[in-house]
């Protein structure tokens, strides 16, 4: 009865332990396999390193950005940021104005018979022929 005492208490202390080993899993830094070594991000920093084995010592660059390619991105993001200001500013001003063309005016519509309507003229028409009532137009 004992050693199934220990043994459960043995299999409770495995279980924590393997719950404290992932949860030490999700640290500061994300690994990713590359086609010479990997590639470490930092999660808090954002940095990134280029990580390499040479001459048996793991080494790890790191990664410098294109200052240039940042700087433009960052130019055009500033400028389309002004043009929707500009964009919002001329839309409340046109909005203010209320509207620069005036409603049409009533149109009267004469309504041209429809298909329905000329068949039945029609038919009374030769209805009136046969009856006589209608003198037959030459």
């Amino acid at each position: 009865m004992m050693r199934l005492g220990l043994l459960a208490f043995g299999l409770l202390g495995l279980t924590i332990a393997a719950g404290s080993a992932q949860e030490a899993g999700t640290g500061r830094y994300a690994v990713e396999p590359s086609v010479d070594g990997f590639i470490r991000l930092d999660t808090e920093t954002g940095a990134m390193s280029h990580c390499t084995r040479q001459d048996g010592v793991w080494r790890c660059e790191v990664l410098a950005e294109d200052k240039a390619a940042v700087e433009a991105l960052t130019d055009e993001v500033r400028a389309l940021n002004q043009r929707v200001d500009e964009l919002t500013d001329r839309l409340s001003t046109l909005e203010e104005a209320g509207p620069t063309v005036s409603a049409p005016q009533a149109v009267v519509e004469v309504e041209e018979p429809g298909f329905a309507e000329l068949l039945v003229q029609r038919l009374f028409e030769l209805v009136r022929d046969i009856k006589g009532e209608r003198q037959p137009s030459s």
